[in-house]
């Protein structure tokens, strides 16, 4: 680890030589554009303070990230991300220096950072969830990634992060190593990026587990002369053979990853002698053809272990990877692990999806392995890689539920995923934590910002729930024109809310609610015949029956005033008559409320996104109370639209009325 900086070329001074590490790396054999390089790296350097520290760090993620074959955009943005994700470097300035495409690039790695924040615990939300949180957590992190660039670069980035937390406190430590642990080297494994998920495994395993990382870690030390002798008269031998049998064959010894010897010692409960792959090597030849001929070879020279056979090429691995595993009893009565595939196979399971990858590629072809990025956003069936000793099993078997739907993916303040339906809001998500919160829900912060409560959710925001002291849901929650609900769940523990309300109770709501929409629409209150006409005209029995659907949500207040009135042709509410063509009248509302910076702009965006016209719109601060007075003057077909418009406003944040203005 030490020994990738001490590579970094450095001036006399002791600073990094940009322009020589940039033109190695140009000339090593990939297609990059040292230039763009170059550029990228005088960027981070010139961060007042740390820029030679994110330089640094900038360089090692960048030098992964090119041994991947990644291309010059990914390279860059693996050079300039850590300042941007420390806030240091904006956004319009790296865009200015390096082009959109890198800023782009670099601003949805950042994004994918979210899981930082995220609390890891394998623990549920909801007694009732079939999903754990870890599982969540991989959910919403792949939802979030539509470039696989973006994969690539996260996992180089966190490699580096476990890389320098070996300095960190023990507690931020052993939190990158459990994240690392249980959402990253998953994904590179999915992803089939070996050589990032091996890395990954083994810094997560020294920090989690430093005395068994440890121990390992010496008893490979102390026998490797041993071990390295060995598998160097297995090579000289094993190519000698294959070559009497005229395969061109390429024997490799192969590199003994330490969290793959103690996961097996651990769920076979034996010893390192018994771990099969300690001792490996590797054949690499032209074609499957030789791949089976050199098994032939191979169990002939030494007596093959039965249990220890996998053909991945006949029977590939979900995530693509083609190889045939076996196990013999090699010189001196030693086990001795041995894979054989093609070099083309070979390239594939180091590379994995950077293999057969290129970003023009992937956006102008179908080749399947491009396509495996978009594979795995839809069917998140992960594999169960982590241990049973530390963390508990259960990652579902079942179907991701958003197969035919997408999902989102937000979380808590105190860092828990919850899943949601695609369009599902604030009062969803409450409900979707405790009934209890969405009951006593008042409003929402969406990244510390308040939010209306019907605005739809999306994958990666912090949602905050503003609680009041009692429970009282809104019963405007209930109408679906207003897109306060989405999903199920809360509809129901509204609606069944309601219903356990007293009729008395529900039919005197019902008839306040009725009384409330004719104030602020400026009408006088119906009396019981109009009810009872609207009542029969809705397909209610009764007035009282009309006010207890419009409690429990059966009925809309919107309906009634659409049944009462039908246009606006019998009131002196619009300021003009109806336009012959668009029969759309002229309305005036005003809108009180408390004042805060955003105000006037999120009523025009509700009005703008609901398609209507604003034909004038003024604002003042009352000198008394010091509250907002906005009026805005409207092009609409009726009442029934001005009491849904009334409805909406009235649930912007801060907003304490809103009603028809006189005439």
């Amino acid at each position: 680890m030490v020994k990738v900086r001490d590579d970094i070329p450095r001036l006399a001074n002791g600073a990094v030589d940009i322009a020589a590490w940039s033109s190695a790396v140009a000339t090593d054999g990939h297609d990059i554009d040292a230039a763009v390089l170059a550029n990228a790296a005088r960027v981070t350097a010139a961060v007042p303070e740390a820029g030679e520290r994110y330089l640094e760090s900038g360089l090692e993620i960048g030098q992964l990230v090119v041994g991947l074959g990644m291309d010059t955009a990914s390279v860059a943005a693996a050079i300039v991300y850590r300042p941007v994700r420390a806030g240091v470097l904006g956004a319009a300035e790296l865009s200015e220096a390096l082009g959109a495409d890198i800023a782009e690039l670099v601003a949805a790695v950042a994004r994918v950072a979210t899981t930082s924040l995220l609390e890891m615990t394998n623990t549920r939300l909801q007694t009732t969830e079939a999903r754990n949180q870890v599982d969540n957590v991989r959910r919403m992190l792949v939802s979030m990634i539509d470039d696989p660039r973006v994969a690539v670069l996260k996992l180089a980035e966190r490699i580096v992060a476990l890389r320098l937390a070996k300095n960190a406190p023990q507690q931020r430590r052993e939190r990158i190593a459990r994240e690392a642990h249980l959402i990253f080297a998953p994904l590179a494994g999915r992803l089939g990026i070996w050589q990032l998920k091996w890395e990954l495994e083994d810094l997560a395993l020294r920090y989690l587990e430093p005395g068994a990382y440890m121990a390992i870690a010496k008893q490979l030390d102390g026998r490797r002369a041993e071990r390295e002798r060995q598998i160097a008269d297995v090579v000289v031998q094993l190519e000698a053979k294959l070559a009497e049998q005229a395969i061109d064959g390429e024997v490799l010894g192969r590199a003994k990853h330490i969290y793959s010897i103690f996961r097996k010692m651990h769920s076979k409960q034996v010893g390192m002698d018994e771990v099969y792959d300690v001792r490996a090597v590797r054949v690499l030849v032209d074609g499957i053809a030789q791949c089976y001929a050199a098994l032939g070879v191979i169990h002939t020279q030494w007596q093959h272990i039965p249990s220890e056979f996998d053909d991945y090429i006949a029977c590939p691995k979900e995530n693509g990877y083609r190889s045939i595993h076996t196990a013999v009893m090699g010189p001196g009565g030693k086990t001795l692990e041995v894979q054989v595939r093609t070099r083309e196979m070979h390239e594939e399971a180091e590379l994995g999806v950077c293999a057969h990858w290129s970003y023009k590629d992937f956006m102008a072809e179908p080749d399947p392995y491009a396509q495996k990025m978009n594979w795995l956003r839809q069917f998140v069936d992960w594999p169960e890689e982590t241990l049973p000793y530390s963390f508990a099993k259960g990652v579902s078997d079942e179907l991701f539920d958003g197969l035919a739907e997408e999902r989102v993916y937000v979380y808590t303040p105190q860092g828990h995923v919850i899943d949601l339906t695609m369009g599902a809001t604030p009062v969803d998500f409450a409900y979707r934590v405790h009934t209890e919160v969405g009951h006593r829900c008042e409003g929402a912060k969406v990244d510390g910002r308040p939010v209306r409560l019907n605005t739809p959710l999306a994958t990666g925001q912090r949602v905050e729930i503003v609680a009041g002291k009692f429970e009282a849901p809104d019963r405007a929650w209930l109408d679906a024109r207003l897109g306060f609900v989405r999903t199920a769940r809360a509809r129901e523990k509204i609606q069944g809310w309601f219903r356990e309300r007293p009729e008395y109770e529900n039919s005197a709501f019902g008839i306040t609610l009725i009384a409330d929409m004719m104030d602020r629409l400026g009408l006088a209150h119906p009396d019981k015949e109009d009810l009872q006409q609207v009542a029969t005209e809705l397909g209610f029995a009764s007035e009282t029956e009309l006010a207890s659907a419009l409690a429990v949500g059966d009925c809309q207040v919107s309906d009634v005033v659409g049944a009462m009135f039908g246009s606006a042709s019998d009131v002196q509410l619009s300021l003009l008559p109806p336009d012959e063509t668009s029969q759309m009248r002229r309305f005036s509302l005003e809108i009180q409320a408390r004042d805060r910076d955003g105000l006037l702009r999120d009523v025009t965006v509700l009005l703008s996104g609901e398609g209507i016209s604003i034909l004038a719109n003024s604002s003042r601060l009352d000198p008394q109370s010091g509250a907002a007075v906005i009026c805005v003057e409207l092009l609409l077909p009726g009442l029934q639209e001005v009491a849904l418009i009334l409805e909406q406003l009235s649930h912007v944040p801060d907003v304490v009325d809103v009603r028809c203005a006189a005439a």
